[in-house]
């Protein structure tokens, strides 16, 4: 992140909800108020059936990613909602998806919470470890859309 050091799970205790929701939150805040200096690319993914065409933007810094945004679906196909991930030094760290929040490290979640960041208690591990795979793979086909990976 820019101006803090990144803030490792060897540094969260276990359980330490709070702290990690304060990280979700910092992450996400520090790379928002510096988008304005990073280079802003847009496309347009094709149409799905029975929806409206995806938005998708990226923000880089030195050609790393730094947020991502990309348009979902509403109920009737309008692209009316967006989720929103974050990346520091490369790694998809954040992400605000219409129904839920995740703070990540390493590829892993750390922190699962409701769109009002009130932290989800009840996910199964299998549950998570599959969401995991699923975010990671979202953000390799949208990176792929501008011809970046993830690091």
């Amino acid at each position: 992140m820019e101006g803090t050091a990144p803030v490792s799970s060897a540094m969260i205790a276990e359980g330490d909800t709070a702290t990690v929701l304060a990280m979700l939150r910092l992450t996400m805040a520090e790379i928002d108020a510096a988008l304005e200096t990073m280079e802003r690319r847009d496309t347009i993914l094709g149409a799905e059936p029975d929806q409206e065409p995806r938005r998708v933007s990226v923000w880089l810094r030195d050609g790393v990613p730094r947020k991502l945004l990309v348009s979902e679906p509403n109920e009737s196909g309008q692209m009316t909602v967006e989720s929103a991930y974050w990346f520091v030094n490369g790694e998809l760290r954040a992400v605000m998806q219409p129904f839920a929040g995740f703070f990540l490290e390493a590829d892993r979640i750390l922190l699962w919470t409701d769109e009002a960041l009130e932290p989800m208690t009840d996910v199964l591990p299998q549950a998570r470890m599959d969401r995991e795979l699923a975010l990671v793979a979202e953000v390799e086909r949208r990176l792929a859309s501008f011809g970046l990976t993830l690091q």
